[in-house]
């Protein structure tokens, strides 16, 4: 079988010719950004492929589907994979040219499309938060007269957190209005407003195997969340245990929610509740992806297995390997994200018990912006433990001790901590 990859992820961590293995032939079209600069480096990552092609301006770029597609004429492709959020629909419009098997448009329009995903769940009468479109200001305004603030305005196709809004007062509606001018254009904004809950965020991911689910576990971000990052707070997030409370509660409404969706029959998921703060579970969205930021990671540290390797693997016709229902072990990460000013003094060890891995993403000397996404970090932090007591304590530690650490000087020339 041969395999077009759409990929835009570092090819050091995603092996997708030796995921596939020796009974399949990958061809890649690829970001060049996904690939090493350095040449020894290089030559290895792109080694076992039948043919590379590398793309600058990987990112919704037209040129990647037209190259894909004179791809196909000459080596004639029986299937497409990607990985990434923002290849899934450019993905699925290949598959469908090229008849191959594998999520249809439809399927990953409901996934990628938020009003989309809203309707179909709505409608299967999976609990979510009062919505709508907003393709122009009257829309947005009719949205607040029903519901009143706070509103979340957020695009339709969006990812990571990036261009969401939360929205208290008139003040703030004239503020999108600075950054959406496509509200005042007559094809409009592809835009989707709700009303905000006040919550803790869980997140549920899992994979899924010809139909059976082979993993599907929740996690809690506790008291932080992914917009929090982007105002300069550290993000965290651990693996529920099995007994809590909330464990079982999670997993039903995931399964609901992606029974309801025209779910593919082998994919990865992550999947987003909010927990109200009167007790109610409500479906924020799912994506047919892994989720970002780490989370890939500590599902890694908890399982004993890469998922996306699994998924890839599987694709391919290979036997996937025993990965329990369970974790092994309990796992959570911390990210620590930029702040405006000049990186004076970062660590480059954690010393902190309970931590497995820290990663430090920036150097002395660098000039930082305010994260414009959820996953963006100076530093992050993964910590294993036998109960999310454990792990939470352990990534609590580490944060102290790395805004301690962390020395950023602010624009007006003060320097302080991290925080």
């Amino acid at each position: 079988m041969r395999y077009l990859i759409l990929n835009r992820t570092p090819l050091s961590v995603f092996r997708f010719s030796d995921w596939l293995g020796t009974g399949n032939e990958a061809v890649l079209l690829t970001d060049a950004a996904a690939v090493s600069p350095d040449p020894q480096e290089r030559s290895a990552q792109l080694a076992g492929y039948a043919h590379v092609e590398l793309v600058d301006d990987f990112h919704f770029n037209p040129l990647v589907e037209s190259q894909a597609v004179a791809m196909h004429q000459k080596w004639g492709f029986d299937g497409v994979i990607a990985v990434s959020e923002f290849d899934l629909l450019r993905a699925a419009r290949l598959r469908e040219l090229f008849g191959v098997p594998g999520q249809d448009v439809a399927s990953a329009t409901a996934f990628r499309d938020k009003l989309a995903m809203k309707r179909i769940l709505s409608a299967a009468d999976v609990p979510v938060a009062p919505f709508a479109p907003v393709s122009n200001l009257a829309d947005l305004l009719g949205f607040v007269e029903e519901y009143g603030f706070p509103v979340v305005v957020k695009p339709r196709r969006g990812g990571g957190s990036m261009d969401v809004h939360v929205l208290h007062d008139q003040q703030d509606i004239e503020s999108l209005l600075a950054v959406h001018r496509d509200l005042g254009t007559d094809d409009g904004a592809q835009l989707l407003a709700e009303q905000y809950i006040e919550h803790e965020l869980l997140h549920v991911d899992g994979i899924i195997l010809s139909g059976e689910t082979r993993v599907m576990w929740p996690s809690t971000q506790g008291d932080s969340t992914c917009l929090d990052i982007k105002a300069g707070l550290a993000l965290h997030s651990c693996l529920l245990d099995a007994d809590d409370p909330l464990f079982e509660p999670a997993r039903e409404l995931t399964r609901r929610a992606l029974a309801a969706l025209p779910t593919p029959e082998t994919s990865t998921f992550h999947a987003e509740i909010f927990l109200a703060t009167d007790g109610r579970l409500v479906f924020n969205e799912v994506a047919s992806r892994m989720g970002g930021g780490l989370i890939e990671d500590v599902l890694t540290l908890g399982f004993g297995h890469f998922l996306p390797e699994v998924y890839v693997r599987y694709l391919g016709g290979n036997e996937p390997p025993g990965v329990p229902a369970a974790p092994e072990r309990i796992a959570g990460l911390a990210l620590f994200p930029p702040r405006p000013g000049t990186l004076v003094a970062i660590p480059e060890e954690c010393p902190v018990p309970g931590i497995v891995e820290y990663r430090a993403y920036a150097e002395p000397g660098a000039v930082l912006e305010p994260a414009r996404m959820s996953v963006e970090k100076i530093g992050s932090v993964l910590a294993t433990g036998g109960s999310r007591g454990e792990v939470e304590t352990a990534l609590a530690d580490a944060r102290t001790w790395f805004e301690q650490a962390t020395v950023i000087q602010a624009e007006a020339g003060r320097t302080s901590d991290h925080d």
